[in-house]
Formats: structure tokens, C-alpha cells, sequence
């Protein structure tokens, strides 16, 4: 289902799991722009009109629960008959491979996450809404070490009535209460016993109970009585192994009453500095080890049901009905020991049924072959002809591979030559390739080449080599292209060249020199040369004016074009007479442009004028005829009278084109 769009809003983006009832795929949420886990009700369940009112009712319950522990489900929907649940995404791993990862937890831990699973299950508890389904896989471990508990999609509400649960899954049985495994009412309690394995599994790094098959394994929960932690495991303190058993107690009324209790009693030696000393005040001490016999666990399921029934009506309580109760009483007593018997004789019969067929009909165990190296159609056909069950017996994962060929198998668990029991605990696992991991190549023109290079070599995993060029269009630092181009596919870790830009490429040019020149004069010489005019000096005016008797770089050096000029201009100044006033102003550099709209020819005529402010008098200050209009926009030098304001004005041709009070 990969790149599926399901409600044209949550895209597929993987699968990641693959349970009994559902697959579960990793998402992108394109409206919120979020990651979310999809999961989508396998095609078997998709007809069952029943099944799927359950499922929708079902997942909207758990959608109620809002808790740091609890996987938050999001949104249930359907699409072209695909029925899906969106939950939170949680980057991790499950709590079983926590443990097998770690064999066994430090019993601090295993106490700090029990009580954390517990918090999470209190919520759910107090809504009325038991999960029925608590084992190590269904919990999930953030990289932060935070469980959180998920699949609450076979949960029920424990007001709509009488709850049972047919154990059918070989990884639910190991940790289902004894009047799960049985067919009978389900509560909390059952949810405490399951926790109270989980627990077990976490401190040992064993199950409590183990066999061939899920029959043999239900009937250990029923009469066998589970090992203490601590004899399999050295330093778990003794209130922990009462805690754990006390939880996993035969009886209902031998556990926890509720979860809140097994909380408390947990705080207990989490904070206590000296856990053999701890006094875990929840336990009933006289029957923590007890193992209830068949006919107990069978009678309170009795009286559990009945307290489902609807009361009958009320009979007044006369002097006169006291012989008839008399009468009555020894009857009840007399129907009840009776179905407590066929109650007896029918479990155990069953019991004895289950056992036979087991004999008779015992698994058959085949020898596995070598199917790595193998095409996977062929590996399924020859699998179905030795009667595996491909959905149950078989698990099969893919992953990106650059040495095998895709949809061959890369490797297999068991090995080669290896027993296996049809319909038992181990499945066959196989991992098959996808081909070599593919990865676009993005466009990368115009892009800034350091930003370019980390994408293609830290996102896309590829091995980027780097070539500058020269550009007349592409700024320097800018990407100009890749090879392969944009938008070709490439395998991951394959190399690719990114071309960049050094700017348009310049040449060596000789200084012209300028010395002597005005201006106007060493512009133009500049110009030619493909140089550009720098700063001018004296720095401490504006302008400049007379002839330049220095420039930098030096006239005959070679530099790259565009390379501009400085200019130092020398300061002349007068000697007037004795009846010679002398004039003092401030060089103004002005520019003039031409306006757009009008046809000035090839040249035109140029004149500035001064008009002083205050007395109206207006003289010119330039006169230049026959300027190219390609010399626009044109520098001005004039000199502005430091005595009073005055008003510049600019003509080309007679028109008005600047103005400007100094």
C-alpha cells in the first residue's frame, strides 16, 4: 500500500507491522504535516458486518483516552472498503524487544515502567474500558525510555454486558488471566493479571509459563502455580516477588482490587531505601502462593455473570411466605450445586477433548530448506506445498539490499536444515530485498551550493563530488546543475557530481593612466578598460573637481576587470589680489538621467544652473553640447556657494530633468 492516500489525507509511507487482525503502516498526515501510524483491518474482517460495528465502537472508546502513557488514537475512517485506525506515531521499539534486547530489566526500572503501564490502565479502568490484551507487545518504548501502552482496538467497555474473550493468538495466551484462557467474564482484574506477567518478564527475562502449544500454555494459567521472580533471578527484593504473585493470583478475589492498589503498593519499594524491609500493605499474605483449584475460578465466574442479569420483581416479605421460603431455599441450593456440577463436568471435558485432539492431532513438523538467494514467489509456492500457513507461520519483511536482487531473499530464521512444528510458537521469518535503495535527484539550480552539498550527502546519502565553474548568469556560490541531472533516480551511496558557480569569469586587464586626467576624461578611460571608478579623495568633501595627480592601483598593473580605480584629485586654490574676494563653495557631485517616454536622438545638450535662494539671481554653472545618451545617467561636479540656499536645476534639451535645493 505504499504511497496509498487513504480519506485524500494520510499517505502511506511504509509498513511497519503486521498483527492478527490489522497492518500497520507508517503515515504522513498532509493536512496537519505530521507523522502518524495507520492501522488497517485486514481483508478477512472487512465482510463482517458484526466485527466492524464492534471495531468502529470500539475505537472511538479508546479515542477517549487522553494519557502520557497511552497511545492517543486520532481519527477512524474508511476508504474504497478499507477500514483504518490513525494513532500517534511513536519512534521506538516494543517493550518485549526492550527486554530481550537488555535479557532481563534492574527491578528499579521494571518497577518505574510497571508503574507508569499502570497509570495508563487506571485511566482506561475508571472509564469503564478494560484492554483485555496487555502483554510486552503491545506496549511501546520511546527513545526517552517512556512506555506507552497501544492496541486498544480489542478493548471493550465493561458497561455493555457480559465480556468474554476467545485466547487464539500464541503471544496473547502467555500472558492471559485463567478465566481469559477459560472463555469467562473478563474485568480489570484481568488486566491486572496481565500486567502482573508482564512484570514477571521484565525482572526474569522469562515467562511464567511456556509449552508446545496455546492449550498447553492456558492450562498452566489455570492449575500450575508460577515460579517466585527472584529464584530465577538473584536481588529482586521479596515484596517485589509478592507484589508479581499477588497480581498473577489464581483467583479475583486474591488480587489486587484494583489497579490503584498495585500502584501504591509499588511506590512502596520504589522510594523505600531498603526494599527487603518493605511492607507492601495491599497483599493478603495468607493466600498470596495459593493456587485455586478448577472449581473456584468456575463458581465466581458464575456469580460474576449473574450479576449481569437483570433483578427479578420483588416479592413483599409477609409473615405468611416464611414456610414457603423454607421450601424454596433447599431447592436454589439444590439447582446451583447442580450447575456448579455440569459446569465441572463440562469444563472438564473439554479439558480432556483439547488433550486428546492434541494427540491426535498432533502438529506436523517439517525440515526447512535454504531460501536465501531465492525469488519470493517460487520460496511461497514450494512453503504452501509443505502446508505452512503463509499468514501464521510465516513472517516476511522487506528491506532496500545492493548486493541481492529484488524480491529475493536475503536471509531466513530459523536456518536451513532446521525442525519446525506447523501452527507452534516459532514462525519462519524472512527477509526479502527490495532491490537497491533508489533516491531522486533534486533540482539544485540556484540553490546555495554549501546548503546543496549536505542535502545530497547527509539526506540523500550520496557521495557528492564538487566542481566550481564560471557563469555569466548564476551568482558565485550559487548551484548551477548535478550529474546525473535533476530529475533522475540514482542508487543510495552513489556519486554525483555538483557543478557550482564562480560568477562570470573575468580577465587580466592593464591600468590605463589617469594621472592628469578630470573625471569626466579618466571615467571614460576607465570604462574602456573594463575597470570602475573606486573612491575619490579628498575624502572629507563631496565631489570632485581639477585634475587627479594619484590613482590606486598604479597605471601598467594587471588586475581582473571590474576592479575599480581610487583617485585622488589635487587641491588647487587661488591667491587673490587685495581687492579680490575670495569665493568659497562646496563641490556637489549631482546625476542626471533622462526621463523614460521621450526620443533624445544620439546626443543632446547638457546645462546646469544655480539659483540663489534668497536674491533670485540664476547663473550656469555647465554647458555641454553633444553628450551621447548612452553616457546617461550622467556625474556632475558643480561648486554650490557656502553663503545662502540655493536651487540646482538640470536641462537636456530645453527639458526639465532635475531639481534639487542645497
Amino acid at each position: 500500500m505504499t504511497g496509498t492516500v487513504l480519506g485524500n489525507r494520510y499517505e502511506i509511507l511504509s509498513e511497519i507491522g503486521n498483527g492478527g487482525m490489522a497492518r500497520v503502516y507508517r503515515a504522513k498526515d498532509r493536512y496537519l504535516q505530521r507523522i502518524v501510524a495507520i492501522k488497517v483491518l485486514k481483508d478477512e474482517f472487512r465482510e463482517d458486518s458484526e466485527f466492524l460495528k464492534r471495531f468502529d465502537t470500539e475505537a472511538q472508546a479508546a479515542a477517549s483516552l487522553t494519557h502520557p502513557n497511552i497511545v492517543q488514537i486520532y481519527d477512524v475512517g474508511r476508504d474504497n472498503n478499507r477500514y483504518y485506525i490513525v494513532m500517534e506515531y511513536v519512534d521506538g521499539i516494543t517493550l518485549k524487544e526492550y527486554i530481550a534486547n537488555k535479557g532481563s530489566l534492574d527491578w528499579r526500572e521494571a518497577v518505574d515502567i510497571s508503574i507508569q503501564i499502570c497509570s495508563a490502565l487506571s485511566k482506561a479502568h475508571n472509564r469503564n474500558i478494560v484492554h483485555r490484551d496487555i502483554k510486552p507487545n503491545n506496549i511501546l518504548m520511546t527513545s526517552d525510555g517512556v512506555p506507552k501502552v497501544a492496541d486498544f482496538g480489542i478493548a471493550r467497555s465493561t458497561s455493555n454486558g457480559t465480556e468474554t474473550m476467545t485466547i487464539d493468538t500464541i503471544g496473547s495466551v502467555h500472558y492471559s488471566s485463567p478465566e481469559q484462557v477459560r472463555g469467562g467474564y473478563i474485568d480489570a482484574q484481568s488486566d491486572i493479571y496481565s500486567i502482573g506477567v508482564t512484570m514477571f518478564e521484565m525482572v526474569t527475562g522469562e515467562l511464567p509459563f511456556d509449552g508446545e502449544t496455546p492449550v498447553a500454555v492456558a492450562l498452566k494459567h489455570i492449575q500450575d502455580i508460577p515460579p517466585v521472580p527472584s529464584s530465577i533471578k538473584k536481588g529482586i527484593p521479596r515484596a517485589l516477588d509478592d507484589i508479581i504473585l499477588t497480581a498473577m493470583a489464581k483467583s479475583r478475589q486474591d488480587r489486587y482490587a484494583s489497579v490503584a492498589e498495585l500502584i501504591n503498593d509499588l511506590e512502596n519499594i520504589r522510594f523505600n531505601q531498603s526494599p527487603s524491609e518493605i511492607v507492601v500493605p495491599n497483599i493478603k499474605h495468607d493466600t498470596k502462593y495459593d493456587t485455586r483449584k478448577i472449581e473456584k475460578p468456575l463458581e465466581e465466574d458464575l456469580i460474576m455473570s449473574s450479576k449481569q442479569q437483570k433483578p427479578t420483581k420483588k416479592k413483599n416479605r409477609e409473615t405468611g411466605e416464611g414456610s414457603s421460603r423454607k421450601f424454596v431455599m433447599p431447592v436454589i441450593y439444590i439447582l446451583l450445586i447442580a450447575t456448579i456440577l455440569g459446569s465441572m463436568y463440562y469444563f472438564v471435558k473439554m479439558i480432556i477433548s483439547n488433550i486428546t485432539e492434541d494427540f491426535s492431532n498432533a502438529p506436523k513438523e517439517i525440515t526447512l530448506g535454504n531460501y536465501v538467494n531465492r525469488h519470493i514467489d517460487d520460496v511461497k509456492r514450494e512453503l504452501e506445498a509443505n502446508g505452512l500457513d503463509l499468514a501464521k507461520d510465516v513472517e516476511i519483511t522487506y528491506q532496500p539490499s545492493d548486493t541481492v536482487a529484488e524480491y529475493y531473499v536475503i536471509d531466513q530464521t530459523p536456518t536451513p536444515d532446521s525442525p519446525m512444528k506447523l501452527g507452534g510458537y516459532t514462525r519462519l521469518r524472512l527477509v526479502v530485498s527490495q532491490g537497491a535503495e533508489m533516491v531522486n535527484i533534486p533540482n539544485v539550480a540556484w540553490q546555495d551550493h554549501t546548503t546543496m552539498y549536505f542535502r545530497l550527502k547527509d539526506e540523500l546519502g550520496l557521495e557528492v563530488e564538487e566542481v566550481p565553474e564560471y557563469h555569466d548568469e548564476i551568482a558565485s556560490g550559487m548551484c548551477i546543475r548535478t550529474d546525473p541531472e535533476y530529475p533522475n533516480q540514482v542508487k543510495k551511496g552513489s556519486r554525483v557530481t555538483l557543478y557550482w558557480s564562480l560568477g562570470p569569469k573575468k580577465e587580466q586587464v592593464i591600468v590605463p593612466n589617469v594621472v592628469g586626467d578630470t573625471y569626466d576624461v579618466a571615467l571614460r578611460k576607465l570604462t574602456d578598460a573594463k575597470l570602475k571608478v573606486g573612491e575619490t579623495f579628498p575624502a572629507d568633501r563631496e565631489g570632485h573637481q581639477g585634475v587627479i595627480e594619484k590613482q590606486s592601483p598604479a597605471a601598467g598593473e594587471t588586475v581582473d576587470e571590474d576592479t575599480p580605480v581610487a583617485l585622488f584629485f589635487k587641491v588647487e586654490t587661488e591667491e587673490p589680489g587685495d581687492d579680490t574676494p575670495i569665493v568659497e563653495g562646496v563641490n556637489k557631485t549631482i546625476t542626471i538621467s533622462l526621463p523614460a517616454g521621450y526620443d533624445f536622438g544620439e546626443s543632446v545638450r547638457l546645462r546646469v544652473y544655480i539659483a540663489n535662494n534668497r536674491t533670485g539671481d540664476e547663473t550656469i554653472a555647465k554647458d555641454m553640447s553633444d553628450i551621447p545618451v548612452t553616457d546617461f545617467p550622467k556625474s556632475v561636479v558643480i561648486t554650490i556657494p557656502i553663503e545662502g540656499q540655493v536651487t540646482v536645476r538640470g536641462f537636456v534639451n530645453d527639458l526639465l530633468v532635475y531639481e534639487n535645493v542645497f
